[in-house]
């Protein structure tokens, strides 16, 4: 009995971990209702390059996600810029991100004979390791004015081994986590 309590414990808590972080801002004079048609925009010629992620392949994918999930929510996709609501653009970028934490912490109590000789022991461990950290930032801009109505941005701990499958899985997982919450309602 106690063994299905235990799994029961588990199956409930392990799809709320997600690693993903998520934040968003956004105008709030502007009525999202009306926007309904969008394009893709062209990746930010300003942004500083990141060598491990700035190839067509991601681009596609990261593209053809966003797409997918702006489709999923009922909005509709055009190629050409005529008659659109907004511009959906996005930047990615892969950075070191050093992770410390205590391993352990331990402490001990002795004594000698006769009450002499007594001692107190402490003892704590630090593990320090370097992981990559993938930042995604999507941009919404009104395509009539140009200017930035929401910005959605994830961070998440990534693999730059991964294969093209994992690949494709980590990129749906944070564009789906970022969108989750556009349009702000």
């Amino acid at each position: 009995m106690r063994y299905l309590i235990f799994l029961t414990c588990i199956l409930f808590l392990v799809p709320s971990c997600s690693s993903i972080k998520v934040s968003q801002d956004y105008d709030i004079a502007v009525s999202f209702s009306e926007y309904t048609r969008f394009t893709l925009g062209e990746i930010d010629p300003g942004h500083q390059a990141d060598s491990l992620y700035d190839n067509e392949l991601v681009n596609q994918r990261f593209y053809r996600i966003i797409k997918s999930c702006l489709q999923d929510k009922g909005l509709n996709y055009q190629e050409d810029t005529e008659g659109i609501d907004f511009i959906v653009s996005y930047t990615y970028a892969v950075r070191p991100k050093m992770d410390i934490y205590n391993i352990s912490r331990q402490m001990g109590f002795s004594y000698g004979s006769y009450n002499r000789y007594g001692g107190v022991g402490a003892r704590t461990c630090t593990d320090i390791s370097e992981i990559d950290q993938g930042i995604l930032i999507i941009d919404i801009k009104d395509s009539s004015t140009q200017k930035l109505i929401w910005r959605g941005t994830g961070t998440d701990v990534i693999s730059i081994y991964a294969t093209p499958e994992e690949m494709n899985e980590q990129i749906k997982e944070m564009v789906t986590a970022v969108l989750r919450n556009f349009p702000p309602k």
